[in-house]
């Protein structure tokens, strides 16, 4: 009995989905790890072992680098697995290249043939890089991993990682010294307050805003506050602050941005930080979790 060969598009769809499924573990894994670093530079710093600290924020902004590339490449896999009958019936390099720029394709193939090389722990990448050479030929590999053939600029800066500038490290370092309540040499006074006071900004100016504009604010979205984060995070809201915002997580390409908000409504706004103490027992409950949704 002769054995049917599978559609070169149901292999193709069936990588992808390993690939994006492995990703996404992957950047769970990393995030696990960097928050483990960097309770680890916090007690460093609460020990005044700054130059030790310094060292492991350096590797700590790297692997945040690499998170990103996941990222990245989770992005890639979903917008190919999405397209992958465009995919399959993209002819050769030339069609690849001259029809396929707009919608994306392109980009993301090379990509993922690319960046193979670094990121190892995802083994279907591997995969997915040996059914595309087989689909544009050994060539087309050739000129994406030595001659960097198309590959995006964002996706060659984050697999090229080099010492990180003395000013990031500086930020990271006192971010995680605000954020964990420790001493940091470079961390002024003045810092420490302007943090503490965006944390605790529902404390201040409660009077001004029941005379103020806050009504304007209130008739605007209908007395129903808004809450820009998560649906599934229990956060309080107030009738005084009807607009309550989660800082963003910083990355190493946003550790030197500000979050600006409009000073018109800047009462209005409470800013929720990413402040509270993970307990054991609730982080032994999560990883527990995850390793459930892994056997699924």
């Amino acid at each position: 009995m002769v054995q049917q060969k599978i559609p070169f598009t149901i292999r193709l769809k069936t990588c992808l989905k390993m690939c994006i499924q492995r990703l996404r573990y992957a950047q769970e894994k990393q995030q696990a790890l960097a928050k483990q670093d960097r309770r680890l530079v916090a007690k460093l710093l609460s020990d005044s072992k700054e130059t030790k600290a310094q060292y492991r924020v350096e590797n700590l902004i790297n692997n945040d680098i690499h998170m990103e590339l996941l990222e990245i490449l989770e992005l890639y896999c979903e917008l190919l697995h999405a397209r992958v009958n465009i995919l399959n019936d993209i002819t050769d390099e030339v069609d690849l290249i001259s029809n396929h720029i707009e919608d994306g394709i392109n980009e993301a193939v090379r990509a993922i043939v690319f960046s193979t090389l670094y990121v190892p722990e995802v083994k279907e990448l591997n995969q997915m890089a040996e059914l595309l050479t087989l689909k544009f030929g050994q060539e087309f590999l050739k000129v994406i991993r030595e001659d960097h053939v198309g590959v995006p600029e964002k996706v060659l800066g984050k697999c090229s990682p080099a010492l990180p500038k003395e000013d990031l490290v500086i930020l990271y370092l006192k971010e995680i010294a605000i954020t964990y309540d420790v001493p940091y040499s470079l961390l002024t006074d003045s810092e420490s307050e302007s943090e503490t006071q965006s944390n605790d900004n529902e404390k201040t100016d409660d009077d001004n805003n029941d005379d103020g504009d806050g009504g304007n604010v209130k008739e605007k979205i209908n007395g129903k506050p808004i809450v820009a984060m998560d649906n599934d995070e229990n956060i309080s809201t107030d009738e005084k602050h009807p607009i309550t915002i989660r800082k963003p997580r910083q990355t190493s390409e946003t550790a030197e941005k500000k979050l600006k908000i409009a000073e018109d409504i800047k009462k209005e706004v409470k800013i929720v930080h990413n402040k509270k103490k993970v307990e054991k027992t609730d982080e032994l409950d999560e990883l527990k979790k995850r390793f459930a949704a892994l056997r699924r």
